[in-house]
């Protein structure tokens, strides 16, 4: 029983810990690349000499995002009766905006530095471009930020809930400073962004330690 239980802590887990660790990858990647030139004449140089680092955090994205699936329905199965309508709502917000946000900049990624048949990559496509991605994080952070503070708030009275709500909180002012990366250094911003898959990783150390006591247990 013991055995099954560890089991199946492991295994609702594991899902975290991979998300974790590949956008900690992601996250170190983009942090090696320089911001894009300011004269647009200089862009596609950029892409030149960066393309490598952009091609690996585009593939390391889409697994990362992959990832994310089932650590958020494991969170808050839907299936499963009571549960905290804020930590649904959380959830749907990871369904339906972050994760298809974070397609969204892998595919953005994906044409500054694979070719698509013959189209040229114009200098105006590339800014264009920049300035979608640059948009689309901002969204990213912001939304995570709300979702992080929500599930913080709903597992609350669960155990380790006081502790997890203080670090829910601090991941969300971290998530909304993470969100204006043309305000912050490039060090300060990397430790920003890592809050999130930190989080991740702290959630899945969860799934292993309480094994009685996942966090979808309804609240009382």
């Amino acid at each position: 029983m013991a055995h099954s239980k560890n089991h199946n802590s492991l295994k609702n887990g594991f899902p975290y810990f991979i998300a974790s660790f590949l956008f900690v990858i992601y996250y170190l990647l983009l942090y090696l690349v320089p911001p894009p030139p300011n004269d647009t004449s200089q862009l596609h140089a950029w892409i030149s000499e960066w393309k490598t680092y952009l091609q690996i955090a585009d593939e390391i994205l889409i697994f990362a995002t992959l990832a994310l699936l089932p650590s958020i329905y494991t969170l808050t199965n839907p299936r499963k009766q009571n549960q905290s309508p804020v930590a649904l709502f959380a959830s749907g917000l990871f369904f339906l905006i972050v994760i298809p946000m974070y397609v969204l900049v892998d595919l953005l990624f994906g044409r500054l530095v694979y070719p698509v048949n013959v189209y040229p990559l114009s200098e105006d496509s590339i800014v264009f471009i920049l300035s979608l991605i640059s948009g689309t994080n901002h969204m990213i952070s912001l939304v995570t930020a709300l979702a992080i503070l929500l599930y913080s708030i709903a597992f609350r009275k669960k155990t380790g809930g006081g502790l997890g709500l203080g670090f829910g909180i601090l991941v969300f002012g971290l998530q909304i400073f993470a969100s204006f990366p043309w305000l912050l250094p490039p060090g300060f911003l990397l430790f920003c962004q890592l809050s999130f898959p930190i989080w991740l990783l702290s959630i899945g150390f969860y799934f292993l330690k309480n094994e009685n006591e996942e966090p979808n247990t309804p609240n009382r």
